[in-house]
């Protein structure tokens, strides 16, 4: 266990980061992000004093799901992976904020709030490709056209030019 002082805004962990530590907020506020290509930076979270984050993605060893960044000046009890084994399994009295944290980030994930933000943000981004595929398409359209005209001019004028000597030569 170690404390950590974090800055306003200084970054905690970045989302696709491996998972190395679990957070228990002392002091201060601490934001958590997703990043969408499509949209950007979305806040999911914001949390303060007695909070723990970075939990599920420690326990599982999957990598970051969001970022976390210092709302405000903080104050951060970090913990590694094998000492929080060790609270699971040899102090369960302790791991009761644990499991809390963990209900509450399961809650969070699956309310229908979070699934409405989730298909609301999705419309969004899907609005914005379709919005994008149409424009690239126009765009190959219009210069279809003019890669058109620029072949369709010359052969006219050849057809008038040929059309002109077969009239001249035959009359």
């Amino acid at each position: 266990m170690e404390k950590r002082h974090f800055s306003a805004e200084e970054v905690i962990y970045r989302q696709g980061e491996t998972s190395e530590h679990l957070y228990l907020i002392k002091s201060g506020q601490i934001t958590l992000t997703s990043l969408y290509p499509e949209t950007g930076e979305a806040t999911e979270e914001v949390l303060g004093p007695g909070r723990v984050f970075g939990e599920v993605e420690l326990i599982d060893g999957r990598p970051r799901d969001l970022s976390a960044k210092a709302a405000s000046d903080c104050l951060l009890m970090s913990f590694e992976r094998d000492e929080i084994l060790d609270i699971l399994f040899n102090r369960p009295e302790d791991s009761l904020v644990l499991g809390k944290s963990v209900f509450d980030h399961l809650k969070r994930i699956y309310s229908n709030d979070s699934l409405e933000a989730d298909l609301a943000r999705l419309k969004e981004e899907m609005n914005a490709r379709i919005r994008e595929a149409v424009i690239q398409h126009e765009s190959r359209v219009v210069r279809s056209h003019n890669g058109m005209a620029a072949i369709a001019v010359p052969v006219v004028v050849l057809i008038v030019l040929a059309v002109g000597a077969y009239f001249f030569v035959n009359l």
